[in-house]
């Protein structure tokens, strides 16, 4: 019974996942989260309660929210009981989380942060930063990473009227490279 049980609740979550969107099947799941958000994953831990978003967060596809340490089952009490550890992660507002991301137990992460792909935070990470790397490190003011991407990067703006994706990536390669001379 509990393999057709596991059987329809991946079915259910799936439909609700699909029907409702991501932000939706992460509420129902317990994740707290603001507004405006764009998040691309499904998994988000066993204990999705325990994780904060804020407002006008991209948490993009393979990030992972950690918010146990299951190491601790190699310590035993005098019964022979393993310990417990677990944390809260707090993600503030216009946070952008890049792909394939960890954040470890008890993180929070400020406002106005970008997490540079395939890192791991594992320490608290201030607002207006950039971090990136294993483990996550801050580089840069989010202030500079500002102004690096006005002038090199092209706006959606300056895109407008091209109708088709690849036409309008060709074209932003072909602004960039300008930008660059």
């Amino acid at each position: 019974m509990s393999f057709i049980r596991a059987v329809f609740n991946t079915v259910f979550d799936l439909t609700y996942f699909f029907a409702k969107g991501s932000v939706a099947y992460a509420r129902k799941k317990g994740v707290t989260i603001g507004h405006n958000c764009r998040i691309y994953i499904r998994s988000w831990g066993s204990e999705p309660f325990l994780v904060t978003i804020g407002d006008d967060v991209t948490v993009t596809s393979g990030v992972k929210f950690i918010t146990h340490d299951g190491s601790t089952c190699l310590v035993k009490d005098e019964q022979g009981e393993r310990y417990q550890r677990f944390a809260r992660i707090t993600v503030g507002s216009q946070v952008f989380i890049g792909v394939n991301s960890i954040i470890m137990p008890g993180v929070n992460i400020g406002s106005n942060v970008v997490i540079g792909a395939g890192s791991v935070v594992t320490k608290d990470i201030p607002d207006n930063t950039v971090a990136i790397g294993v483990p996550a490190k801050v580089v840069s003011s989010f202030d500079a990473y500002h102004a690096k991407i006005k002038a090199t990067c092209v706006s959606d703006t300056e895109l407008k009227g091209i109708q088709g994706y690849a036409e309008r990536v060709q074209h932003a390669i072909e602004l960039q490279n300008q930008k660059q001379l």
